[in-house]
C-alpha cells in the first residue's frame, strides 16, 4: 500500500517554479486589488468633502451663512421665528448684547410687510480676522425692489469662524 502525501506537498514550494504565466497572472490581481483600493478610497474621500464642504477656508464661509440665514428668518418674521440665543454659535460676544435687544421685541405681521433676502459675497481671511459683504434685497409689495451691500467683519474666537459686526 502507498501512502498518500498531504494535500500540500502536491502543490509545490511557494513562489518556487511559478511559469511567467502564473506571475503575471499573480501581478494583474495584486494591481487590480491595489486599484480597486484607491478608487474606494477617492470615493469616501470624495464624498467626505462634499458632504463637509471642503476647506477650512469654508469655516468662515459658513459661519457667515449662518449669520445670514438666521438674521433674514427673524427680519422676515418681525423677530418671531428667531431666539437671540441661536446666533451664539456664529456671532462673537461684542454683538451679542445688540442681538438680544434686536430680537427681543416680538412684533406682529403687519400685511404688505418688506420680505428680506441676504446673501453671503466676498468672504475674505487673513489670520484670525476676515470681512464679507452681505447684500439685501427688499421686496414691498408695490414698491420696486431695494438692494444695499454692507460689510461685515469676521473673528477667530474660541476657535470658531464668527462674525463681528452689525
Amino acid at each position: 500500500m502507498t501512502a498518500k502525501r498531504p494535500r500540500a506537498a502536491k502543490m509545490g514550494p511557494l513562489g518556487g517554479d511559478a511559469t511567467d504565466e502564473e506571475k503575471t497572472k499573480r501581478r494583474n490581481g495584486v494591481i487590480l486589488v491595489v486599484c480597486s483600493t484607491v478608487l474606494v478610497v477617492a470615493a469616501a474621500v470624495g464624498g467626505i468633502l462634499l458632504l463637509t464642504g471642503g476647506s477650512p477656508e469654508d469655516e468662515a464661509t459658513s459661519a457667515a451663512r449662518e449669520f445670514a440665514m438666521l438674521y433674514q428668518r427673524g427680519l422676515n418674521s418681525s423677530g418671531r421665528d428667531v431666539d437671540a440665543s441661536e446666533f451664539e454659535p456664529v456671532v462673537c460676544e461684542k454683538v451679542m448684547p445688540q442681538l438680544r435687544e434686536a430680537f427681543s421685541a416680538k412684533e406682529n405681521p403687519v400685511p404688505g410687510t418688506p420680505q428680506f433676502t441676504l446673501t453671503v459675497k466676498d468672504v475674505k481671511t487673513n489670520g484670525d480676522t476676515g470681512s464679507f459683504t452681505l447684500a439685501t434685497k427688499v421686496t414691498s409689495p408695490g414698491n420696486a425692489d431695494q438692494t444695499d451691500d454692507a460689510p461685515f467683519e469676521l473673528v477667530k474666537e474660541d476657535g470658531d469662524w464668527r462674525v463681528c459686526s452689525l
